[in-house]
């Protein structure tokens, strides 16, 4: 199923988030907080590829709060917005099903 348009454009504002991250961290020699992040989005082409509700349930419930355990609160300042916007999309997709 082709990934809804609202839903691929957070998704894709998150990737571009995490590899921007990923790139710092790496000129900073930072290659634990690479694999942090990369871990935390390396899911999300397949979402964008061929969507189910179900995908994007997993990333808002096991990879998301997964990655927040593994950060400090400076490290989501990026993302929080972004979750903003995904939580009402995965709660209306949730309420739709």
């Amino acid at each position: 199923m082709t990934c809804p348009s609202d839903v691929a454009r957070v998704v894709l504002q998150i990737l571009q988030v995490a590899v921007l991250r990923i790139r710092a961290g790496g000129w900073q020699g930072d290659s634990s907080r690479c694999a942090v992040e990369a871990d935390h989005v390396h899911n999300l082409p397949a979402l964008l590829i061929d969507y189910s509700d179900e995908l994007l349930r997993f990333y808002w419930e096991v990879e998301r709060p997964s990655f927040m355990k593994r950060c400090r609160p400076a490290d989501l300042e990026g993302y929080e917005p972004l979750w903003a916007e995904l939580a009402e999309l995965v709660s209306a997709r949730s309420m739709a099903s």
